[in-house]
């Protein structure tokens, strides 16, 4: 058979085929139909993000307590510290930045006290960290000492676990009786967010 014919033969075949493909090719279905239910709403112009109300946070307010801090007024010390985290920094009244007293690192008991040149009536304590969020949430472990005479320290209230978190302004505070003190003293063994404890600001209050 001539070569010309068997070609034309094949390219016809070809053609029928795609005739007929085009002709039994059905229309491919809308992969999402439309409800006559649904209904079209306008969006109001946004010119900035609006986030969602169910994930704001509640802004937390700090409540001091009642009287004056008179930490301020005294000598702060500690039994050591880290690079130039001092032990005044605690009573500058300033909890941002690098204004905070750390320890000397993994080597508990850390303790921190203010001493006062005369015998105070004090009722309450506020220990805070920078309420920054960058400060991320941790809990320490102190005990509170007292002393009568600005010379020895005693027991006043046992070691517990406090919590600091920045949503709740990175703070705890510790009311008592009116207590007489020459001294106060936080001594701390645990920290979990750094290797010794810290403090941004320890208040004292006296009415």
């Amino acid at each position: 058979m001539n070569k010309k014919i068997i070609v034309i033969i094949v390219l016809a075949a070809v053609l029928a085929g795609s005739i007929c493909y085009g002709v039994n090719q059905k229309e491919p279905e809308p992969v999402f139909k439309l409800n006559a239910d649904i209904k079209r709403v306008e969006t109001p112009d946004q010119t900035e993000s609006q986030p969602n109300p169910a994930f704001a946070k509640e802004e937390y307010v700090s409540v001091l307590p009642e009287g004056t801090n008179i930490a301020p007024d005294g000598k702060a010390d500690s039994n050591g510290f880290t690079q130039n985290y001092v032990p005044n920094k605690a009573v500058d009244g300033n909890t941002g930045g690098a204004s905070y007293w750390e320890g000397t690192p993994d080597s508990y008991p850390n303790n921190l006290s203010v001493k006062f040149k005369e015998t105070k009536t004090i009722h309450a304590i506020r220990v805070a960290l920078n309420p920054d969020s960058i400060w991320g949430k941790r809990t320490q472990n102190f005990s509170i000492l007292i002393s009568k005479d600005g010379e020895t320290y005693e027991p006043f209230i046992e070691e517990k676990t406090y919590e600091f978190d920045p949503d709740k302004g990175n703070e705890t505070i510790i009311e008592f009786d009116d207590t007489e003190v020459m001294g106060v003293e936080l001594e701390f063994t645990a920290n979990t967010g750094a290797g010794a404890g810290q403090v941004a600001e320890f208040e004292i209050y006296s009415k």
